[in-house]
């Protein structure tokens, strides 16, 4: 039986039954009539229609498989499927009218190739959209008309017209694109060169200058550059849309949720992070930023805070938050951090500061001009009394400023830097202090030397001096004091060298860490100096400067008391020195460290004594071994009266509640004949005896007893 008669017979016994008898059928036919086509031969453009209609199935079915749930445009895959398919299919098959089916579906194809991306991006508009799809629209339109019905026109010269525009009108969208800084505009520039060169293949072979598999070959690669730029922009798309879709319920919890991550629940004011993050977007967008970062504090907030206490005085700076919040909100110069509707160009820092951002490229007027105008409105809108209950304030505002105009900057390098200005600004007591780049390199300075000390104390590249204590009327040795001098660069020799006392270079040990360190080695070479003063036979004792409140601790106790075990010398020859300031300012600690030296039989003294009530209620409840004071001002001067009489005082003091008082800084004859006048005895300083190394103790023992030979001990 013949293939013919087999199908024949099929049909008729399914002709009455069911659907899905009908299908198998077909699908029977269709199989069965597959080996009579394989049987031919494919040419290079069905090839081409078979490798085009694999690749274009799975796209279709994504997309009308995804269009109810997204707004997907899929449409357009479909329309430019068909019309290659019909651009293939006119190629492959001669008829009279070929070169119109090929002009029509080339048309088509171009069309729809640059209306798919217009309909697929995921931006929500595109400036003129609209027009540019009637242009492309009415263009195609028209040449198909004119191709069908107007024999007349020229259809080769009309097809260079048509493509002409819409490739123009693609160049037009290409340029806005790259203006606007929009990624992957490398493959629409692809695409754009390929259907440059498939409208000039059509042409040409119109007219008989290249191949069909040239043509063909041109088309099918347009075609594949199209689909993977429009499906790339769909994807966008489709992962933009997924990730809009919520529930109503859930939007507004995420809302809710998301506004109390991102504002201070006390002002309801953006945080810092959330203002940052959204002025770093504005500040990359910018072309040439001009910016001013200013911090902002009420002064004196904190006594209320202790007054009232902190949720209570929440209502006075919410209050404070709101008038800021309201001036700032006028004020068009200013950025707002709100990504929403919402206007909010105030943001809340830590503690009690907030920040606000100008854009001072907006104005014509010098920067420091439209900044200070902007602060002293600030300070105008702040009410002059703020109340709450009976309890009433009056707020004043500091202001710190730092400029932006780079786009390296780091933002938060530059808001410290704002902070650093309203630091120095509080302590200058000024009202808008802007940041100075000596400041930074101040500190960066500060950094470098806190890292130099901490090799010099480790490596132990510190230099120690002694300075005998005399008493000026018989030239006895009273004591001896250990300083110790830190030269930066550790040569000596040199000249230049910044050469820093101990009471210069304290406050750098202290921030970097190493005050506690350096306290150690103090106390070990005065044992040392201890224990080479009893060989010598003279007892002594030497006195060290413990001048930090780092160092008020019972663990520094227990390393003299170690030390004084190590070198079998008794604590009642040590004498630690504080300084007035350090006891006024920790009183408590102080005592209390003062009662434990006392408790090992050290000596105490306090160092640059001014005799204030402060200092002298303490000398009144403390046992303190001696005073010191300094005669640095006592010099030849028309102004020494006053000096005088200041110190003159200080000796009667001294006198009356017999404490030991030494003068120090007796660096020359002038000074130590006035301290000698006004009633003066013990005596320190260059004009006494100059500063010695350790290691010249012995010889200068020897030649001072040759000199004052009634005072050398038995």
């Amino acid at each position: 039986m013949n293939r013919s008669c087999l199908l024949s017979t099929l049909l008729s016994t399914v002709n009455n039954n069911k659907w899905w008898q009908k299908s198998f059928v077909a699908l029977f036919f269709a199989l069965f009539s597959l080996p009579s086509y394989a049987a031919q031969s494919f040419s290079f453009i069905e090839y081409n229609l078979a490798f085009v209609l694999g690749l274009s199935l799975p796209i279709l079915l994504f997309t009308s498989l995804l269009h109810k749930k997204i707004t997907i445009a899929w449409q357009f895959p479909a329309l430019l499927t068909f019309s290659i398919f019909a651009l293939l299919y006119s190629l492959a098959q001669p008829t009279p009218h070929q070169n119109t089916y090929v002009l029509t579906s080339a048309s088509l194809f171009i069309a729809f190739m640059y209306l798919w991306p217009y309909f697929n991006q995921t931006e929500q508009a595109i400036k003129n959209k609209n027009t540019h799809v009637m242009i492309i629209l009415a263009i195609s339109l028209g040449y198909i008309v004119s191709v069908w019905f107007l024999p007349l026109i020229n259809a080769y010269f009309t097809w260079l017209i048509n493509s002409a525009v819409i490739l123009i009108i693609a160049l037009t969208r290409l340029i806005q694109m790259y203006a606007q800084q929009k990624h992957h505009t490398h493959r629409m520039l692809i695409q754009w060169l390929l259907t440059v060169s498939f409208t000039i293949s059509i042409y040409l072979w119109l007219n008989t200058r290249i191949t069909l598999n040239t043509l063909t070959l041109i088309t099918v690669l347009t075609y594949l550059v199209t689909i993977m730029n429009g499906n790339w922009l769909l994807i966008q798309k489709i992962i933009t849309e997924l990730y809009a879709i919520k529930k109503p319920e859930d939007e507004a919890i995420n809302h809710s949720e998301l506004f109390a991550y991102a504002h201070d629940p006390a002002t309801r004011l953006p945080t810092h992070q959330y203002a940052l993050k959204h002025f770093t977007q504005i500040l990359k967008e910018s072309q040439q930023p001009n910016y001013a970062v200013i911090v902002l504090q009420p002064v004196d907030f904190v006594e209320v805070n202790s007054f009232l206490g902190h949720q209570n005085s929440n209502i006075l700076l919410l209050q404070l938050a709101y008038c800021l919040q309201q001036k700032t909100a006028k004020n068009n110069a200013l950025i707002n951090f709100e990504s929403s509707g919402e206007v909010n160009k105030l943001a809340r820092l830590q503690g009690l500061r907030f920040m606000i951002i100008v854009d001072l490229a907006a104005s014509h007027h010098p920067d420091r001009a439209v900044i200070n105008d902007i602060c002293k409105q600030l300070a105008l809108s702040v009410p002059k009394a703020m109340s709450f209950k009976s309890f009433s304030l009056s707020f004043e505002l500091a202001f710190g400023v730092s400029l932006i105009k780079s786009h390296d900057e780091n933002i938060h390098e530059i808001i410290a830097h704002a902070e650093d200005a309203l630091l120095k600004n509080q302590q200058n007591k000024q009202s808008i202090n802007y940041f100075d780049d000596a400041q930074l390199r101040h500190t960066e300075k500060q950094l470098v030397k806190m890292e130099a000390l901490k090799d010099a104390i480790i490596q132990n590249k510190i230099t120690w001096y002694v300075q005998p204590q005399i008493r000026l009327q018989d030239k006895s040795i009273q004591g001896f004091y250990l300083s110790v001098y830190w030269y930066q660069d550790y040569d000596k020799e040199q000249t230049q060298c910044p050469k820093q006392y101990l009471e210069q270079f304290i406050q750098i040990a202290e921030l970097s860490g190493d005050i506690y360190l350096l306290a150690r080695k103090i106390i070990t070479e005065a044992f040392k100096l201890l224990a080479q003063l009893h060989k010598l036979g003279c007892y002594q004792y030497v006195a060290i400067n413990l001048s930090s409140k780092y160092l008020l601790e019972p663990d520094l106790i227990d390393f003299i008391e170690q030390r004084s075990q190590q070198y079998n010398i008794a604590c009642k020859y040590l004498l630690v020195e504080l300084s007035e300031q350090l006891i006024i300012r920790e009183k408590i600690l102080t005592k209390e460290f003062i009662d434990q030296l006392k408790a090992l039989d050290i000596k105490v003294a306090i160092n640059e004594f001014s005799g204030s009530y402060e200092a002298l209620r303490f000398l009144r409840k403390t046992i303190i071994n001696q005073i010191k004071i300094n005669c640095q001002q006592l010099i030849e001067s028309e102004d020494i009266t006053t000096d005088k009489a200041i110190t003159n005082a200080l000796i009667n003091l001294a006198s009356s509640i017999d404490i030991p008082l030494v003068g120090t800084h007796i660096d020359s004859s002038y000074t130590e004949q006035v301290y000698q006048a006004i009633g003066g005895k013990i005596a320190q300083g260059k004009m006494v005896v100059s500063e010695l190394d350790p290691s010249e103790i012995q010889p200068w023992l020897t030649a001072w007893y040759q000199q004052h030979p009634q005072i050398k001990p038995d």
